[in-house]
């Protein structure tokens, strides 16, 4: 595989953008909607990030940006789980 050159950044800023939005829990819908771009979109610039970091899932691919430094731990808001409603 061919390597990159040293001025060329090991993915775009958008894919970075939708990893941040991913690593934030955010659904690739509502990645779509805050981006104003297509569902279609959002998952065409994970699959391209995951090849582009050598990644073969979403959690894989958040956790080689944070080991890499391109999310920074500070970047991920941490927010009580998500439960279901009941009601009465």
């Amino acid at each position: 595989m061919r390597g990159l050159p040293a001025d060329r950044p090991l993915v775009t800023a958008r894919r970075l953008e939708v990893l941040r939005l991913a690593a934030n829990g955010h659904t690739n819908a509502e990645i779509a909607r805050k981006l104003f771009i297509a569902e279609d979109s959002v998952k065409s610039h994970m699959r391209l990030a995951y090849e582009q970091l050598g990644a073969r899932d979403r959690t894989h691919a958040i956790a080689v940006c944070l080991v890499r430094g391109l999310i920074h731990p500070h970047e991920i808001q941490l927010c009580p789980p998500r439960t279901k409603e009941t009601t009465a």
